[in-house]
């Protein structure tokens, strides 16, 4: 789904800003190559630094962080103005490797971060410098978020901080990483967690890249020995990380069901829609565009993109205008689990023995099937999706499990107790 250009509805400030973008992007940002290129590989560091540059192109040209106040090192504008951007951006590449820099940190670090911190990592992160990533799942808890066993113990005027993290996007490639941990095991599940800015090149940060069944090596596993965090590196308050956890985990799901990368793919405001054309140039090639079936898998899936856009619309807007409660941010993440893993179904049956024997190097159809499992786990499983939406926007009772105020060293781990 593209963006349908709202130039004519511009103010004067707006058409000012407008002129400004287009006439700095051209010939500073690298065109939009969609199909001779990934939108992210942290598998090609060239790759990764591209964006680094497209970031710190963006920051001398005075249109990064166009909402971010203007304290910390943004422009302070609306999110018109946003939209602005990413419509003159459209014919370019944008940074698609700061996606968990700009989709969950930064809205984190601004609603919970100290000034200090503020100040300190946010225009950083503007400027290209600061690749982000999210110390959060882990070999023993999966999307359990509040089981986190990775622990940390205040020294003097530091933390230490001692376990494991797993399936991190660009892990090797971050700077920084957003990290939570167990800080009193002896109190309810979701109490004693706290949330810390971890430099990612700490003695005694172990980064392992994981290659998967397809090849890719997007996700990483961490091990953390004794990593030391300075005492002002807490996001939120001491023992309190679940309140923090809430927004950071909102944001996470809304960016997971409107689309990860920033600028990549855009809203309509107006009731216009557009129809990816991808599926419609697949049939083609395959030589099944008369073909009855085969139109009616391209149309389900039509529906599928228009139903996951308008509904991530509406409950963006009725979460905004406070219409709907936050838990409402679940629905649309739930949706597009869903959607994805029927789409993928689809366009497997429509490609055929095409779509899982190419010649290597070519990723033929099975583009837009690759991510389809990242889509079913991210921002929280499926099932944890489905118990979200059942509990808190549907009301239904919880499932059965052991009171919530039983200290976390007495639940039942798959792992050694904690003291």
């Amino acid at each position: 789904m593209s963006q349908q250009n709202t130039e004519h509805l511009d103010t004067e400030e707006q058409r000012a800003f407008r002129l400004k973008a287009r006439d700095w992007m051209k010939g500073r940002l690298p065109p939009r190559r969609m199909r001779e290129e990934p939108v992210m590989d942290f598998s090609d560091p060239e790759l990764v630094a591209r964006d680094r540059r497209i970031q710190k192109a963006l920051w001398d040209g005075g249109l990064a962080g166009v909402t971010v106040p203007k304290e910390y090192g943004g422009l302070g504008l609306d999110v018109r103005f946003e939209d602005i951007l990413h419509e003159e951006a459209e014919p370019y590449r944008l940074p698609w490797h700061f996606g968990n820099a700009f989709v969950v940190v930064l809205p984190t670090l601004l609603k919970h971060g100290s000034e200090s911190l503020k100040k300190r990592y946010i225009p950083a992160m503007l400027k290209g410098d600061h690749v982000w990533c999210q110390l959060l799942s882990e070999p023993s808890g999966g999307s359990d978020l509040a089981g986190v066993l990775t622990n940390a113990t205040k020294q003097g005027d530091k933390w230490v901080l001692n376990g494991s993290k797993v399936w991190t996007t660009g892990g090797n490639h971050s700077d920084m990483g957003l990290c939570l941990a167990r800080t009193d095991p002896t109190v309810a599940k979701h109490a004693g967690l706290t949330w810390f800015l971890v430099d990612m090149k700490s003695p005694g940060m172990t980064i392992n890249p994981l290659t998967l069944l397809n090849g890719t090596v997007d996700f990483c596993q961490e091990f953390l020995d004794n990593v030391e965090v300075p005492e002002d590196h807490v996001v939120g308050q001491v023992n309190d990380g679940w309140t923090v956890a809430q927004s950071h985990l909102a944001h996470e799901r809304a960016g997971m069901a409107r689309g990860w990368h920033i600028g990549l793919r855009q809203e309509a405001e107006a009731e216009h829609l557009e129809l990816s054309q991808g599926l419609i140039a697949l049939t083609k090639r395959l030589g099944l565009d008369k073909d009855p079936h085969a139109r009616t898998l391209v149309g389900e899936a039509f529906v599928l993109d228009m139903i996951q856009g308008l509904t991530t619309r509406r409950v963006s807007q009725g979460v905004i205008k406070g219409a709907l409660p936050g838990a409402w941010g679940a629905v649309p993440s739930l949706l597009h689990a869903r959607t994805s893993i029927r789409r993928s179904a689809l366009l497997s049956e429509l490609a055929g023995p095409v779509g899982v024997a190419v010649i290597p190097g070519d990723e033929g159809p099975r583009q837009g099937m690759s991510r389809v499992m990242t889509h079913r786990i991210g921002g929280g499983t499926l099932e944890t999706q489905l118990n979200n939406v059942a509990e808190r926007v549907l009301e239904l009772p919880r499932e059965p499990g052991p009171p919530r105020d039983t200290p976390f060293n007495q639940l039942r781990t798959n792992a050694a107790p904690q003291r």
